[in-house]
């Protein structure tokens, strides 16, 4: 009846109604030349939708909001916008009942019937007159279904259609194809009862046909009851439906979570269950219908390697769990069934091909998600654990927007608990509280290790898992933060949510504060309201522990740690040989003759025997430096922060005493306005902004000049010291003006030989010695937490300096100081102390300890550097790669990034660490089970 749900007859009286789209009315009429007016009528009082409503009902029923204006214009195009009309028509008819629909539409609501959905496809007649009655009769035949489909495997145009050039493949063709394939299958006895089709020219045989003129009584309230009845009884029978399938094919013991398992797997594979049941209803010669196809039974297998053997075991019956054997099969049935009965085949019941099955859309299925507290009750020690009540009332809870691994949800409402007796306030991600007897009150914040989701932006949350692949990118890639955000944007980001540079900061920082606090096992307490930069400070000052890496404590492993032996296991008779780096004696160069034997000697012992080694394991740390650091003050040895780190020279408080001062370093004139020096030194203030400025340092000059580089046709500017780290130690000198703010030289680290970093911290002017032995001093403030050796590029440098200002009798007593092989090699043709005390490696025997015995691929031995002296300098060559990051960073946050970049670089040294003794044990397990000790034994006897 097209779009006319109401017949009168005669005159009876019409009713005009009132809906969304103004005053309407529904009427059947038979005379045909009252058409053309009814028409009129209701192009007058029928309002088209608007494009926003048009794509909002298509939004709800699942249908792709750009499928009305599929292009180019066709068969196949028409055949996939009938296909979303027949699958909406049934949740239209029920739209003014649907509860999610009512609540979408709450503030304003409007419905929609059938034909003006219709409407937003193709126009009525079109669709009621040519495009149902004719796709009816196509889903008999599954070549044309996939034709019309696009499938990959489809017959192609001369197949399907025939031989020859066609200009156009029109409804008019598919209707003398379908002719001929029913006048075929009509003459074969294959198919089943075709309906009658239209005669030739005669395009509407409906219209000859006599009308049946119905009354439509108002129904009474007794049939009213009676129909909503039926249809209560039909929604609990379809709501019974899917429990009939889980009681009938799965044992009693089946979990809700296994039955959730199994429906997702059907639902995610509808490629594989395509194929499947193609393979059970054969149509060619030499095909044969198989009940359990590899298909199937490839799904089984992977759904039993997913539920694991006890899961598995409840999907059976009592009795069919003594059929091992025909585990696969029995489950393949089972499968087969559900999906079946769930309708997630191409077949319907009766065999006949309905449609390739496609993925099932998971967006409508999705859940609400809210971000409240983890805490339930209140856990304040002065405080009864008293249940948390909502602290916003209902009309004013915020919504925010949660990023959920790299899924973008949208108002997501956001939930504060509150505890009423300590008015304590309880977060997603911390918790705020009034320090006791703090006058006037001051606020507290705990941040939570086991926060599930962070902010990150004011109306912005986001999951552990997107904080985490933040903070891996940057470890992984020496991504900056601008950089991810860009990845991530390019990637994952929409229209309406984009991600920036400060927001990747905020979850870099959030989410290595807790991991690092987790490490120290607490939740860091800092002030409430804190801006990034002031977070950044803070952490640092509680959990940086002046540059010790928490996760290095106590750390042992075979690479680090040595045996003690008494013997050396070395062949040669210079003590200056190398072990590893010098083939015999012949090789060794002697000591330069312009440097005499006796002028450095020092009456200190030379070999292991004079160090009080009382534990069985020598243990060797590397220290090493890289040019790199933040800025800081140019006054004269101050290292505070700037106050304006973007082109201030100095702090806050040299800022002020110098707020009219010259800024040239012996000058005490008055600067002029707009200038930082005084009339006598505008020239050097001149000449610094011409080669300071902007276009100047974004140009060639600037990629030519690479970081702590200063070559002869460089011009000389102050910049860090450019010694090389060999040097004899030498603080630069002072600037000539304050100008641009100082920088400090190095980032000084301390590693194990495996990889592990202990220890770091900035050197302000130089790498001196002194400056070594301080952070030394500070790291091992015991003699049980020094080391046996430890191994420094100048190492001989700091040693000759120790026995100087005499703290060498501290050290003495523990520790060695010696050089890395690759800086030995040119200091012992130089120095002499170093020649003679600092071999990273005796050949003679002097140090056994430092040489271990290996043996090669061959189970030749031969002898080798017992710890690796180039840690450091591995370490550093990653480091650098941060370089470009870290320079253009506040002191503040250059502390904070690279402490937790030096923090998972140690968590993951550890790990593999770990991971390697793991696949030695177990190797050394596989050896002893296949009894190679017994063979081993039996050949000895033999």
């Amino acid at each position: 009846m097209g779009r006319f749900d109401i017949a009168v007859e005669d005159n009876e009286p019409c009713t005009w109604v009132q809906d969304e789209n103004g005053m309407v009315t529904h009427l059947l009429v038979v005379i045909f030349i009252c058409c053309f007016w009814l028409a009129c009528i209701f192009s007058c009082i029928y309002r088209s939708l608007s494009r926003e409503k048009k794509d909002f009902i298509l939004t709800f029923l699942g249908i792709d909001t750009e499928l009305p204006y599929l292009e180019p214009p066709g068969l196949s195009s028409a055949f996939r916008k009938w296909k979303a009309i027949e699958g909406a028509i049934d949740q239209i008819i029920n739209l003014r009942k649907n509860q999610e629909w009512k609540a979408l539409v709450e503030e304003d609501p409007w419905y929609i019937i059938v034909p003006d959905f219709v409407d937003i496809f193709v126009s009525k007649s079109q669709f009621y007159q040519t495009w149902r009655p004719k796709f009816k009769r196509v889903e008999r035949f599954s070549e044309m279904v996939d034709w019309l489909n696009g499938e990959e495997d489809r017959l192609s145009n001369e197949e399907l259609w025939g031989p020859g050039p066609r200009k156009a493949i029109t409804f008019l063709t598919l209707e003398d194809w379908l002719q001929t394939k029913e006048r075929e299958a009509t003459q074969k006895g294959k198919a089943k009862a075709v309906l009658g089709s239209p005669g030739k020219g005669k395009k509407h045989d409906d219209r000859d046909r006599a009308v049946e003129k119905r009354k439509h009584k108002k129904m009474s309230e007794k049939e009213k009851k009676e129909k909503e009845k039926a249809r209560a009884k039909a929604k609990a029978k379809a709501k019974k439906a899917f429990s009939d399938i889980i009681n009938t094919n799965f044992g009693s013991d089946v979990s809700l979570a296994t039955v959730m398992t199994i429906l997702f797997t059907l639902i995610e594979n509808p490629d594989l269950l395509n194929l499947h049941f193609r393979q059970q209803h054969p149509q060619y010669s030499g095909e044969n219908k198989i009940q359990h196809t590899g298909w199937m039974l490839s799904l089984v297998r992977a759904l039993i390697a997913k539920l694991g053997k006890k899961r598995t075991s409840t999907l059976f019956e009592d009795d069919e769990l003594y059929h091992e054997q025909d585990k696969f099969n029995i489950l393949a049935d089972k499968l087969d069934e559900m999906a079946n009965s769930l309708k997630l085949s191409p077949y319907d019941a009766e065999g006949n091909y309905k449609g390739k099955l496609l993925p099932v859309s998971m967006e409508m299925i999705q859940p609400a998600h809210v971000i409240c507290p983890p805490s339930f009750v209140c856990g304040t020690e002065s405080c009864r654990p008293r249940s948390l009540v909502q602290h916003t009332k209902l009309r004013d809870i915020p919504t925010v927007t949660l990023i959920k691994g790299h899924t973008i949800f949208k108002n997501v409402p956001l939930l504060t608990g509150h505890c009423k007796e300590c008015n304590t306030l309880y977060l997603a991600d911390h918790e705020r509280f009034e320090e006791p007897l703090s006058i006037p009150p001051q606020f507290k914040c705990v941040y939570l290790n086991s926060a599930k989701y962070i902010k990150i932006g004011q109306a912005l949350w986001v999951d552990r898992l997107f904080s985490t692949s933040a903070v891996n990118a940057m470890y992984n890639f020496h991504a900056s933060a601008s950089a991810y955000a860009e990845y991530w944007n390019n990637t994952f980001g929409t229209e309406s949510t984009s991600i920036g540079r400060p927001h990747i900061w905020q979850a870099f920082v959030q989410e290595t504060l807790r991991t690092i606090a987790e490490e120290s096992e607490i939740d860091i307490e800092l002030d409430d309201a804190l801006n990034i930069k002031e977070v950044t400070s803070q952490a640092f000052a509680i959990l940086g522990e002046n540059g010790i890496i928490r996760a290095a404590d106590q750390h042992t492993c075979s690479e680090c740690t040595q045996k003690y032996k008494t013997s050396s296991d070395a062949t040669f008779n210079d003590p200056a040989a190398v072990v590893g780096v010098d083939q015999n004696d012949d090789a060794i160069p002697g000591l330069a003759a312009d440097i005499p034997e006796n002028n450095q000697e020092i009456p200190l012992p030379d070999s292991d025997d004079g160090m009080d080694i009382d534990n069985r394991w020598v243990t060797m740390n590397v220290l090493d430096g890289v040019v790199m650091g933040p800025q800081h003050c140019a006054f004269d040895n101050c290292l505070n922060d700037l106050s304006n780190a973007r082109g201030g020279s100095l702090c806050d408080l040299h800022h002020v005493q110098l707020a009219t001062r010259c800024l040239m370093r012996t000058c005490t004139n008055q600067r002029l306005e707009g200038t930082n020096a005084c009339q006598t030194h505008q020239p050097e203030w001149q000449k610094f902004k011409k080669y300071n400025s902007r276009q100047v340092q974004s140009g060639v000059r600037r990629m030519l000049q690479r970081p702590s580089e200063i070559l002869d046709w460089q011009p000389r500017r102050r910049g860090p010291n450019p010694q090389r780290h060999d040097d004899p130690s030498a603080d630069p000198p002072l600037p000539k003006n304050y100008f641009s703010p100082g920088r400090y030289y190095c980032v000084e680290t301390i590693c194990a030989p495996c990889g592990v970093v202990i220890a770091w911290t900035k050197f302000a002017r130089a790498e001196s010695t002194t400056n070594i032995l301080n952070f030394l001093g500070s790291v091992y403030p015991t003699e049980e937490s020094r080391p046996d050796y430890i191994c420094i590029d100048k190492g001989c440098q700091v040693f000759a300096t120790a026995v100087t200002n005499g703290s060498w009798e501290v050290w003495k007593k523990t520790t060695r100081f010696i050089v890395d092989s690759y800086h030995y090699i040119n200091h012992r043709v130089t120095d002499y102390l170093c020649r003679k005390y600092c071999n990273p490696s005796p050949g003679d025997g002097s140090a056994p300890n430092l040489v271990i015995i290996a043996f090669d691929k061959n189970g030749q031995p031969y002898a080798q550097r017992a710890f690796n002296t180039q840690a450091c300098e591995q370490l550093n060559a990653w480091l650098a790669g941060f370089q470009s990051i870290l320079k253009r960073m506040t002191p503040g946050n250059f502390n904070w990034f690279l402490h937790a970049m030096l923090f998972y670089h140690t968590k993951y040294v550890l790990r593999k660490q770990k991971l390697k003794q793991q696949r030695q044990t177990n190797n050394e397990e596989a050896d002893e089970n296949l009894g190679l000790d017994e063979e081993i034994e039996e050949d000895d006897e033999e």
